[in-house]
């Protein structure tokens, strides 16, 4: 099962900055919509596409590896 950080990135930045990230403010910058940036906070195993990963990666200044965890499947087939 694949999981993103994205919210956890949101509120570590917003802690950094001293405001508060929302999915407008990274839709605006990095051209990724909202919806994509909703599914990836709330859909587990949501499947974007590499660009949109880089996009979020440059946006954080951060890598894959932040944005991304992966963990065995809770039923394995």
């Amino acid at each position: 099962m694949i999981i993103y950080h994205l919210k956890d990135l949101m509120h570590q930045e917003s802690n950094k900055l001293g405001i508060r990230i929302t999915y407008d403010d990274i839709a605006k910058t990095t051209g990724i919509s909202k919806v994509t940036l909703s599914r990836l906070s709330s859909i587990k195993g949501h499947n974007p596409r590499a660009d949109i990963i880089e996009k979020l990666c440059k946006y954080f200044n951060c890598t894959p590896n932040d944005l991304i965890s992966i963990y065995p499947d809770e039923n394995p087939e």
